[in-house]
């Protein structure tokens, strides 16, 4: 079953609707699922009935963008590690992100290192990942040792541990190029980052309704409204939404729209200077605005998770429909930020031991 978010002719729809309604009875019956074929073992497994249903009931034209949960604001806004100093969240700020989804930006790096990380990063842009072996601007952390420095600073590191706990783990991060005059990236959302596999999640949590991820993001130029910075949609993580197949925009190739008015809501337009950085949970809306300007915007992020959230497990590979295909996992694993693994529930990866392999790899000055 291919499940690529696009609209669909009337005679797939035709077939579709009898076969998920098939998969969701197999499901109720608690059939066993051993004998399925793999793609439709994950549906049966990871689908809730609210996914089934959305999709049949609109005739498959519309979806959850993710694995359906709703996030309740807690009624202490007390951190999960006190942290004493310049890197500590008062009450007032653990509530304001609680309730809006994202704070920032704070400052953790200086205008000088990231405009010496700019060059590094422009030398790195459309070349072959050493963890994936093709082109992908993700998990570069594995084989650029200032990224790994960057991630791991405490600037960073403490004020997450205080939304999060005091383990952490990197399961994945991202370089970005916002080259000039790129399109807009539209509004979206995630919370297991199903939306990538439509089958399999890459996250799982015992809790889909705590807030069980963070997205850190540093800017390594000054990211403004003219050349793309971030825009958010206030709590709007109390919920995933579902979304239209097809729409105006495509995020990353995908053929959908986000469920949501953005002409009734209220859009914070976020300007991060170089060497500052935001944390955001994906299940708030985010996107960004088109680079009206002649020069990259460029970036980095890091995903964190506390250590007993479970990533990618028993799975040698995994899909993104909208980036890129398969992404082998050999090389992959989570790896610690800060504290300790101490539930060890995923592969894990040491990046500074990869570091002294690929350091080896450079030839030397005669």
């Amino acid at each position: 079953m291919n499940l690529h978010p696009k609209p669909r002719p009337f005679w797939q729809r035709v077939i579709i609707i009898p076969a998920l309604c098939l998969l969701m009875g197999y499901k109720a019956f608690h059939l066993p699922r051993k004998m399925l074929p793999r793609a439709l073992r994950s549906i049966v497994t990871n689908w809730s009935y609210s996914m089934f249903w959305m999709l049949i009931r609109s005739g498959v034209t519309r979806a959850y963008i993710d694995q359906p949960c709703e996030f309740k604001v807690p009624d202490s806004f007390e951190p999960k590690l006190a942290v004493e100093g310049e890197y500590h969240l008062a009450a007032h700020q653990i509530e304001e992100f609680y309730r809006n989804g994202f704070i920032g930006p704070f400052d953790a790096f200086s205008r000088e290192e990231m405009a010496d990380f700019r060059h590094e990063m422009l030398a790195v842009e459309n070349t072959k990942s050493k963890t994936y072996d093709f082109c992908t601007p993700r998990d570069r952390h594995f084989e650029m040792p200032r990224l790994w420095n960057y991630m791991t600073s405490a600037a960073i590191t403490e004020r997450v541990a205080q939304l999060l706990g005091p383990d952490l783990l990197c399961w994945r991060s991202q370089l970005f190029y916002k080259g000039p005059h790129s399109p807009a990236i539209q509004f979206h959302q995630a919370s297991t980052f199903m939306v990538e596999d439509y089958l399999d999640p890459a996250l799982f949590p015992t809790d889909l309704s705590e807030i069980f991820q963070l997205t850190v993001w540093v800017a390594v130029d000054d990211a403004t409204a003219e050349n793309g910075c971030l825009q958010f949609v206030p709590g709007t993580h109390d919920s995933i939404r579902t979304i239209t197949f097809g729409g105006n925009e495509g995020f990353y190739g995908a053929q959908f729209s986000l469920d949501f008015d953005p002409e009734a809501s209220k859009i914070v337009t976020l300007p991060v200077k170089a060497g500052q950085f935001v944390i955001f949970t994906e299940r708030c809306i985010h996107g960004s605005p088109p680079n009206t300007t002649d020069r990259h915007r460029l970036a980095f992020n890091i995903r964190v998770i506390p250590t007993n959230v479970p990533v990618y497990p028993d799975k040698e590979k995994y899909r993104s429909v909208y980036n890129g295909g398969k992404y082998y996992l050999k090389n992959w694993g989570v790896s610690v930020l800060r504290g300790e693994d101490r539930h060890q529930l995923s592969r894990s990866v040491d990046p500074r031991e990869l570091h002294k392999e690929f350091s080896r790899e450079v030839p030397r000055a005669a």
